[in-house]
């Protein structure tokens, strides 16, 4: 009985010892694994031909699925927290502005071919902002929606990684009417409760047409922070972009012909400290130890039941 209770206690030790590596080589991915990306633009059975896309890098990613933004996109005031799926919407549309009005230069171009397919091969691993144009065909005007993608992207149920990613955007339309016109609104909203003597007393707007500044705007308590655009030509992509000011981060929505610009105030950053020594910052901690220790402490457990056992056959 005891050899047997001993043979239990061997093997719970190594599979507590051995449950971490298993699951954590099943986190990473493959770095080299060719990364197939296509995109199907579609309105129903109809292949949208000849629709201009553009994907941008914002961020490159670890075997470990942990993605680190670029240097282009690290110096716009946006939180980068969070990586989840309703952030990423929010995201693309924020970025969207930025990217339009300092004409960044995209990591790859081009258009849907006849049957409204862009097959890319060959992609780095990353995190990608992709954007389309508008698109007219057979009497109709289509605007798609930004978005985010990630190659690799995880499966949500099995959490495997995915290297051959298919996305349809999301696209609205809107009839080719001779002299259209559409109206396009701001709102400001302020997310510094607590902090409102460091809000600036106004902000800066600027409404874009396929990219290019149109029309700036300033914004203030007097207007109620909001603004109108009515009579614009139909025939453009209309976007805003807002001048953040300082210690902000900003986010994009866009609600029906309203744009919400949302401004969140973060405190000046302050690095922690080493407590051995002041003037270095933390770098982090070792986490190894953990299942090792936790698995000392079940093999102490077992040993003292097996003496208690012992000791209680003894009497």
């Amino acid at each position: 009985m005891k050899n047997r209770l001993w043979a239990w206690a061997a093997l719970s030790l190594c599979l507590l010892l051995l449950l971490p590596l298993t699951a954590a080589a099943a986190e990473n991915l493959d770095p080299v694994h060719e990364n197939r990306l296509t995109i199907s633009f579609r309105d129903n059975g109809t292949s949208l031909t000849g629709a201009e896309f553009n994907l941008y890098r914002v961020a490159s990613m670890d075997s470990d699925g942990k993605l680190t933004v670029t240097e282009t996109f690290s110096r716009y005031p946006v939180d980068f927290g969070t990586w989840d799926e309703e952030t990423l919407r929010i995201l693309a549309a924020t970025l969207e502005g930025y990217v339009l009005r300092d004409g960044l230069t995209p990591f790859w171009s081009g258009k849907t071919d006849a049957n409204g397919i862009i097959a890319l091969r060959d992609l780095p691993i990353g995190l990608y902002l992709v954007l389309g144009s508008n698109h007219t065909q057979d009497g109709w005007v289509y605007e798609t929606v930004p978005f985010m993608v990630k190659l690799p992207s995880r499966d949500a149920e099995t959490g495997e990684w995915l290297y051959d990613v298919v996305v349809q955007p999301k696209l609205s339309k809107r009839p080719v009417q001779e002299g259209g016109s559409l109206t396009r609104k701001v709102l400001k909203v302020w997310a510094d409760d607590g902090n409102q003597q460091n809000r600036p007393k106004e902000i800066t707007v600027q409404l874009l047409r396929d990219g290019v500044v149109w029309d700036t705007v300033t914004l203030n308590a007097e207007n109620r922070w909001r603004h109108t655009w009515a009579d614009l030509d139909d025939r453009y992509h209309w976007v805003v972009v807002e001048s953040t000011p300082e210690n902000y981060t900003v986010e994009m929505t866009q609600e029906g012909i309203t744009f919400v610009i949302t401004n969140t105030y973060t405190a000046p950053p302050s690095l922690p400290v080493n407590p051995d020594n002041p003037d270095l910052p933390q770098t982090g901690q070792l986490w190894w130890p953990v299942p090792v220790l936790a698995a000392v402490g079940l093999l102490m457990i077992v040993i003292g039941l097996l003496r208690r056992r012992s000791a209680g056959y003894e009497e």
